[in-house]
């Protein structure tokens, strides 16, 4: 039962990170250890009668505010709507040359968004024709971004066919790629699911998202693009503009300049099989303030219950 409650406190601090009290079946889903049976809610009760958790409605937390709980109900009602524009732009991005996979990512993912939110999306690629679709992406919500319109489609987040393990392994990681909500391209999220079966050292409770998938479409442009780059035209190509956004990326991360939304320019990692944010520069940080969470807690928790 000790673990047990720890683990709990785990789940809610890493959560409150991000001001969102969760569920009694997403702290189920979220645990680091197995657990069966009526043993969540009696230590969940116990951590309540401890004041160690607060319980507003269905939702727990480490901090006594109901604020918190109207929070969440408004951003899961405007997801549902942000939800369906977010497949709309999933599908016409599946028309692309060489992609086979369209996911939502980010706070929409969880069901949550807010007003001026992203949508967030993680595309997966045929392999070795990464940097091809992505400039062909990138070319197409260039007039969003003068439009003011590029939180509609923020492309965060590349892998092709033969990368579809993410490579690193933590509890920020895990969390993301569960539930990462897949939107095009049924096989191939089945075959990302396989190959991230490491997910489940971290939580052993959970489930890969399924969603209304569908295979994606095969407009004729696509088909005769996929054809005419196949070969070695196609390889030289997809090198190229790896190696130009590298070179230019590169630059830009030595002038150390941030957008408006705090993103460093030029803070990507580039491979021929992936294109991604920098570990570090995000997501370090949220494990840096979840150990902070964690320590504290803990040390209220052996207090409390001596």
């Amino acid at each position: 039962m000790v673990q047990l409650r720890e683990s709990i406190l785990k789940v809610v601090a890493y959560f409150d990170l991000f001001n969102y009290p969760v569920t009694q079946e997403e702290i189920r889903h979220f645990l680091d250890q197995p657990v069966h049976g009526e043993v969540l809610p009696a230590a969940l009760k116990s951590l309540l009668d401890k004041q160690l958790l607060w319980q507003h409605g269905h939702y727990y937390s480490c901090k006594s505010d109901p604020q918190l709980v109207e929070r969440r109900k408004q951003g899961n009602q405007m997801a549902v709507k942000q939800l369906k524009q977010a497949m709309r732009v999933a599908r016409v991005l599946s028309w692309f040359p060489y992609v086979r996979g369209v996911g939502i990512s980010g706070s929409l993912s969880k069901n949550f968004a807010y007003k001026g939110s992203d949508l967030d999306f993680f595309i997966i690629t045929a392999a070795n024709r990464l940097w091809i679709a992505r400039t062909l992406h990138h070319l197409f919500i260039k007039p969003f971004a003068w439009l003011g319109l590029r939180r509609l489609c923020c492309l965060n987040y590349y892998i092709d066919e033969h990368m579809l393990e993410v490579g690193e392994h933590n509890i920020f990681t895990a969390v993301e790629v569960v539930t990462l909500l897949p939107a095009q391209g049924k096989q191939i999220f089945n075959s990302f699911a396989s190959a991230n079966k490491w997910i489940y050292s971290y939580l052993p409770n959970a489930s890969f998202k399924e969603a209304p998938l569908q295979e994606l479409a095969d407009p004729i442009l696509k088909r005769g693009m996929e054809r005419l780059l196949n070969g070695k035209l196609g390889d030289r190509i997809d090198s190229r503009i790896m190696q130009f956004f590298t070179k230019r990326w590169k630059k830009l991360l030595a002038l150390n300049r941030a957008t408006h939304t705090g993103f460093i320019k030029g803070s990507v990692v580039t491979d021929k099989h992936y294109c991604k944010p920098i570990p570090h520069h995000f997501q370090q940080k949220i494990l840096s303030r979840y150990q902070e969470n964690v320590n504290t807690i803990k040390a209220k928790y052996i207090l409390v219950m001596d």
